[in-house]
């Protein structure tokens, strides 16, 4: 098989299982809202950084699913799909890293390691959870004049990601508001992987596409 050949496969692959991909994002970032409010009802201390291992491979996993919209894209939109892609790909990167390096602090393997290299996360973040969603919007904007509710919600998860830096940077750090944002990014996730599942916005039905995998 050649690499062209082997590349097409992923990027159909990928196709198929963009919706699941949203919906277990999305899912994994619920879960995560549920720990924190279990513990911020107990007054439990320590609780945010075993949080962050559900956001970090909760967005790999959602990110997956947003390169699952290039194969779609791509095509008609060449230049912002690229972008697209190669953003969602630095975000799968980050996030996964992220997610071993909490893994890793939180097991005792090697302690204390998340919390000064977190800052380092952030401008993955920006371009993976911010960038790709935002370019590939803009690609459904401009190619499928019938999808623009699909474009729209494609927009929650950038918005609130910012919104979520945003206000660390102004010093407003009210656990009420984490728990709330983190709802909101679980909700949004899972309203794309839903939308993509049932109204096939992009040309073809996921699930015609998932049964034929």
């Amino acid at each position: 098989m050649t690499a062209t050949a082997s590349g097409t496969r992923l990027w159909e692959s990928l196709g198929k299982r963009r919706s699941t991909a949203f919906l277990v994002g999305g899912l994994l970032l619920a879960v995560d809202a549920a720990w924190l409010a279990m513990n911020m009802s107990t007054g439990a201390e320590g609780y945010l950084l075993p949080g962050q291992l559900f956001v970090g491979v909760g967005w790999t996993i959602a990110l997956v699913g947003l390169l699952g919209l290039y194969p779609a894209l791509s095509e008609q939109s060449r230049w912002l799909s690229r972008v697209g892609a190669v953003c969602a790909g630095i975000g799968v990167v980050t996030f996964a890293v992220m997610a071993v390096v909490v893994f890793v602090d939180i097991t005792g393997l090697v302690a204390g390691v998340y919390e000064p290299m977190g800052a380092f996360f952030i401008p993955g973040v920006i371009v993976g959870s911010v960038l790709g969603f935002v370019a590939f919007s803009v690609a459904v904007f401009r190619t499928h004049a019938d999808s623009v509710a699909f474009g729209l919600l494609l927009l929650a998860p950038p918005v609130l990601v910012l919104s979520n830096i945003l206000r660390f940077v102004a010093g407003y750090t009210s656990e009420m508001v984490t728990l709330g944002i983190v709802i909101a990014d679980a909700l949004s996730l899972l309203v794309v992987g839903y939308y993509l599942r049932n109204q096939s916005p992009l040309g073809y039905p996921e699930s015609a596409a998932q049964s034929a995998a």
